[in-house]
């Protein structure tokens, strides 16, 4: 009986260590992939940081623009 317990013991603890070393892989296999998530959305955000940026300094643009516009047309009425 000690060494079928021994045997069994034995099996157990291999089966123990296998399960321990699939579930760390795992882990790994997911801190990889999360990471290469995080690097491909950072790097949407900073295209889209950059085109809002562009679009903005359109915009500031284009209020100048209708400023000046509205300044003009104030101007004449005034005259």
């Amino acid at each position: 009986m000690s060494k079928s317990l021994s045997v069994s013991h034995l099996f157990a603890t291999l089966a123990i260590a296998v399960g321990f070393f699939t579930y760390v892989a795992g882990i790994e296999q997911e801190t990889v992939v999360n990471k290469m998530e995080i690097k491909s959305i950072s790097g949407r955000i900073d295209r889209t940081n950059v085109r809002h940026s562009e679009q903005f300094s359109e915009i500031k643009s284009m209020l100048s623009s209708i400023s000046d516009r509205l300044t003009e047309l104030a101007d004449r009425r005034r005259n």
